[in-house]
């Protein structure tokens, strides 16, 4: 230590101590720190957060807070370098915040986006919604159906690739509109007589705790089965389902991350549907319905080699 003073020594402490420091958290300080908002305190977004972080290459540091808490932490969403949202509550209070910020959203569906209005040129959602064409080709694969009844608010009009895929599976899909939970029921009932399985399609005002049980017990005594967006729908009673677990969204969410932080184009302003998707089936209704079914592990492996 010749030849360095006692002043000299503290600078030189405090620099070391600096350097501890900025080893602790070296990405928060450069600006490089990614911020997770979840809409609330859940498993799914919990396992989500930890397939995520689990299948992110590069060295990076993560912070997560709740959506009640953006307010107090607008200089740690300020200073990150992207921020996932998961949730429609998170996705909503972040939509008018931070204009330049580049946001991600996931667990939102396409109604969601639509009505929260996410779509700008910093955002990109990762939709919760499988692509209608999974779902038809999902549909056709468990017992090949000829006509497939669906229930909205507004009608869907098919591009190309949902046409040709019509067409490919000689299928005929007839949409029903419903505006009144009282009349739901009755639609219900006309669908399942003209039709040979009912699509329930990511529609909350439709499919909710108060109107779930009347529909599935009302195709069921049709002997039509149900094939739905939810998992916790075929625990319910509907047939079968074809989603996007936690898992999954989050190895989705894991590779744009990873994209990003190594500078390649991402497309923002835009959706995305789930890269991944698993699949639940409810032996008991098949086995009612008298439909043979493979078992989910099978059925899953197959399904990632037909269905994209």
């Amino acid at each position: 230590m010749k030849g360095i003073t006692t002043s000299g020594c503290w600078r030189l402490a405090g620099v070391i101590l600096l350097i501890l420091l900025g080893n602790l958290q070296p990405l928060h300080a450069s600006g490089d720190q990614i911020v997770i908002v979840k809409s609330g305190d859940n498993s799914y977004f919990n396992q989500t957060i930890e397939t995520l972080i689990s299948h992110v290459e590069d060295k990076v540091s993560f912070r997560v807070i709740e959506a009640d808490s953006i307010d107090a932490n607008s200089a740690l969403l300020s200073s990150s370098r992207l921020i996932i949202a998961l949730g429609a509550k998170a996705s909503g209070m972040l939509s008018g915040q931070l204009p330049k910020k580049f946001i991600v959203s996931a667990y939102v569906t396409q109604q969601q986006h639509n009505q929260l209005q996410l779509a700008n040129i910093n955002r990109l959602t990762v939709l919760l919604d499988q692509p209608l064409e999974r779902y038809l080709a999902f549909t056709h694969f468990l017992f090949k159906p000829k006509a497939v009844g669906i229930i909205n608010y507004s009608p869907i009009k098919l591009n190309r690739q949902q046409q040709n895929t019509l067409k490919r599976l000689g299928l005929r899909l007839n949409q029903y509109q419903s505006d009144n939970s009282r009349k739901l029921l009755g639609t219900v009932r006309q669908l399942v007589k003209r039709n040979d399985v009912l699509l329930m399609l990511p529609e909350q005002g439709i499919y909710n705790r108060n109107t779930l049980k009347g529909i599935l017990l009302t195709a069921y005594r049709a002997r039509a089965p149900v094939i739905s967006y939810s998992p916790a729908h075929v625990k319910s009673g509907a047939l079968a389902s074809i989603y996007s677990s936690p898992a999954d969204i989050g190895r989705h969410l894991a590779e744009v991350i990873n994209g990003y932080t190594k500078g390649s184009p991402v497309t923002s302003g835009n959706t995305q549907f789930a890269r991944y998707y698993s699949v639940a089936i409810n032996s008991r209704v098949a086995h009612a319905l008298g439909l043979e079914l493979s078992d989910e592990a099978g059925l899953s492996q197959y399904l990632s080699e037909v269905i994209k």
